[in-house]
């Protein structure tokens, strides 16, 4: 056999011939096996010589295929937008279909319709007058003109601004929980997925100005979290503080305390000059300034006090909707037994207690850095709960900045301990199993009340009149109600049947009903629309002008009158 391109061949003598062996020649016996030797030695090296070429030729194919293969992987993008996906559609599905809420939907959806119809786009009004009850700041009003501005005067268009809120949110929370892990990040966005009472009141499916209220709240904290990487996240937190702000007014300043508690106890203060303060001031105030400075020209301080008044003392002191309730009010729904179902709150409450109990060691040995995010974390979850939870006004919607990311949080927790390898594979098996039962009942619970949207009689009443035929002169006439209830505000417009008609057919809305039109002056002959009830329609027949209604549902009609 060849061994190192060396020609072997036997002789006549029966020698043998070639470089590898020494005897060679020799025709005695001991010769022969010396010669035996030497050639097995030889086979060997040979073999041993193909083994290391092939050894590095299948290193070498590793290597190619590592550069051949992309390293990552198109499951992550995939999912995630998925998730964001389901997100938008339980944001925006039927979003138009349930009755506009009778409070401040309602009340923001006027102040919206006659902002973009001629009205002032500092003051807000109700049904042409300045608006003193409802004292917000424009921001989200705002909001809901861009959604009429696209899609028309619609109840969809009323909401757009909200549901477009609550997606973006998720996007930006998915997004920046990444930096945990993959994993994480579409955890933390499932578990956005089945924030049931969001999606039930005053929030994603609302006209409200909450659910832009939170998504400044939360980008607020992400900056904040993140200005150790870069200062500049100084800057946008607190411009983010003045967009929230005109917003809902001071529930901002819930932001100045979570932002300033970190800066302070993570030692950040110390390292600001003069030109970080002047910046971040500035960032904070000026837009404020402004729309104060436009706000007082109008009608002075009497705005401003109001706002201080039912924005400040009222919701503190109990006094506001007389909506008092015990310290232990928000814990007790969202944690506890008063709704008398476990919450997903609650789920995600105890992920995170099981993760710090599991973790409890690394998290004591965790770097400076990473504790510090852990401390704003906390800070963004307790600071809302504990502030609310303290004073004596009591709504759902006042701690929803808090449950954005303690469901988040729980996500990054979920995912952490299905990676952690000392659970053992059955627990982490047995995790992961929890983990999908929490979002598959509660996300089957949000789909459930997108199902059960219940629409309004009334508000029905006014779109299909809004819409016929027959009123199409009449669109932009005043209209008159007569609710037929039996009480005292029988005659006078509810402010939620004032925005549909309002936005549907551009009516001039005039308490008084019947009562008004009887004792109006009747010299200069006008038309309008009355709404009222079937039986007081028997009742009051002579003063319909019309020879047949203008619509009618099972309990109201819509005539035509002279006045």
């Amino acid at each position: 056999m060849p061994a190192h391109g060396t020609e072997t061949a036997a002789d006549n003598t029966g020698g043998q011939k070639g470089d590898l062996h020494p005897y060679d020649g020799q025709a005695d016996d001991s010769g022969k096996a010396l010669s035996l030797l030497y050639e097995a030695q030889a086979v060997l090296c040979d073999l041993r010589s193909r083994e290391t070429v092939f050894s590095k030729l299948t290193e070498k194919r590793k290597v190619i295929c590592m550069k051949t293969i992309p390293k990552k992987t198109i499951w992550y993008p995939i999912l995630f937008i998925l998730l964001i996906g389901l997100i938008a559609f339980l944001s925006f599905y039927k979003l138009d279909v349930k009755y506009v809420d009778p409070w401040d939907e309602a009340r923001h959806g006027v102040n919206a319709y006659e902002m973009a119809n001629g009205g002032s786009l500092i003051q807000s009004t109700y049904m042409r007058q300045a608006d003193y009850y409802n004292l917000k700041p424009p921001l989200s009003m705002y909001g809901i003109m861009l959604g009429m501005a696209i899609f028309g005067n619609t109840v969809f268009a009323l909401r757009f601004y909200a549901a477009l809120s609550y997606v973006l949110l998720a996007l930006c929370v998915g997004l920046f929980t990444k930096r945990y892990g993959k994993l994480e990040s579409l955890l933390a966005v499932a578990f956005l997925a089945v924030n049931t009472t969001a999606f039930q009141a005053h929030m994603i499916r609302s006209g409200d100005a909450d659910s832009l209220y939170v998504l400044l709240f939360t980008l607020a904290m992400i900056c904040m979290m993140k200005i150790r990487e870069n200062g500049r996240y100084s800057y946008a937190c607190a411009f983010l503080f003045a967009l929230a702000f005109l917003t809902k007014s001071y529930h901002a300043g819930l932001i100045a305390v979570i932002g300033g508690l970190f800066l302070l106890l993570t030692g950040e203060l110390k390292k600001w000059k003069a030109k970080n303060w002047l910046l971040f001031l500035a960032a904070a105030l000026l837009p404020i300034m402004l729309w104060a400075a436009a706000r007082y020209r109008i009608d002075g301080m009497t705005f401003f006090q109001k706002m201080w008044e039912v924005d400040v003392l009222g919701r503190t002191d109990g006094t506001l909707q007389n909506n008092i309730a015990p310290f232990s009010y928000y814990l007790s729904y969202y944690f506890g037994a008063a709704s008398g179902k476990i919450t997903p709150y609650l789920c995600a409450l105890v992920i995170c207690l099981i993760a710090v109990f599991v973790f409890a060691q690394g998290i004591r040995q965790m770097e400076k850095e990473k504790k510090r995010e852990l401390f704003g974390w906390a800070l963004w979850i307790l600071v809302p709960l504990l502030a609310f939870s303290a004073v004596s006004n009591k709504l759902l919607w006042y701690v929803y900045p808090s449950l954005v990311p303690l469901l988040a949080l729980a996500g990054i927790c979920l995912g952490r301990l299905l990676k952690e390898k000392k659970l053992g594979r059955w627990l982490r098996i047995l995790t992961a199993a929890a983990g999908a039962f929490i979002l598959l009942i509660y996300g089957n619970s949000v789909l459930q009340t997108i199902g059960k949207q219940n629409t309004n009689e009334f508000q029905e009443l006014i779109k299909t009149v809004a819409k016929s035929d027959a009123a199409q002169e009449l669109v932009g006439c005043t209209a008159f109600v007569d609710y037929g209830s039996g009480e005292e505000t029988e005659e006078n417009w509810s402010q939620q049947d004032v925005f549909v008609a309002e936005a549907y057919g551009d009516y001039t809305c005039v308490n008084g009903g019947i009562t008004y039109l009887l004792t109006r002056d009747t010299l200069e002959e006008k038309t309008g629309i009355l709404f009222l009830d079937r039986e007081t329609y028997r009742e009051m027949a002579s003063i319909v002008t019309a020879d047949a209604p203008l619509g009618q549902s099972e309990h109201y009609v819509a005539v035509s009158v002279g006045y």
